[in-house]
């Protein structure tokens, strides 16, 4: 089987990649990892001992592509904003998702794993934050066409930043915030 959790090679985001192919790793060997994401949500009773849809999800963005993607199936996920949309703040720039998994339920629904991942010190952009979830019900609701995304009933926002983030902020806009230091307690090879 392919290693689909080393990013080495992207060049996208050569510094988060080690962050976010521990994470795919964990998410896609470890079910305690994704319970632990999950803990707190609306989602955790329903997608406890949900399956990952690794490669249906892998198919699915690599159909159409002219030559072979330099990141993880999984990750560096853009498409333009929607015109007339609240996908998008105005004024902010457009943004793509660092990471998304999607989560199949033993009810046969599908949860989209939303991950945005701030370096220790980095901040968000203008409307950044505050666009996260509404531009993850698009994707959900499907308000135009996303040949590369599987369909998916529910979506989750996952923050992965340094303590040093307002985290108070961070928690009005996102469903789970995980700082660096609890990810390394909670997923192996986590730097």
């Amino acid at each position: 089987m392919p290693d689909y959790y080393a990013g080495s090679n992207c060049k996208y985001q050569p510094r988060a990649q080690p962050f976010l192919d521990a994470l795919a790793k964990g998410i896609r060997l470890r079910q305690e990892v994704k319970r632990i994401l999950l803990s707190g949500t609306s989602f955790a009773s329903e997608y406890a001992d949900a399956e990952i849809v690794w490669e249906e999800q892998r198919r699915c963005r690599e159909k159409g592509k002219r030559k072979p993607m330099t990141c993880p199936f999984w990750s560096n996920y853009w498409y333009e904003p929607c015109a007339g949309c609240t996908c998008r703040i105005d004024d902010s720039v457009a943004m793509e998702i660092d990471a998304i998994f999607f989560l199949k339920a033993h009810t046969n629904c599908t949860l989209a794993v939303h991950v945005e991942l701030k370096r220790r010190g980095e901040d968000f952009s203008h409307g950044q934050a505050e666009a996260y979830n509404p531009r993850a019900e698009c994707y959900r609701d499907q308000r135009r066409r996303r040949d590369t995304l599987l369909p998916h009933d529910h979506y989750l926002s996952l923050l992965l930043c340094g303590s040093d983030t307002d985290l108070g902020f961070a928690q009005r806009h996102f469903h789970v915030v995980m700082t660096h230091e609890k990810a390394r307690k909670v997923i192996e090879g986590y730097p």
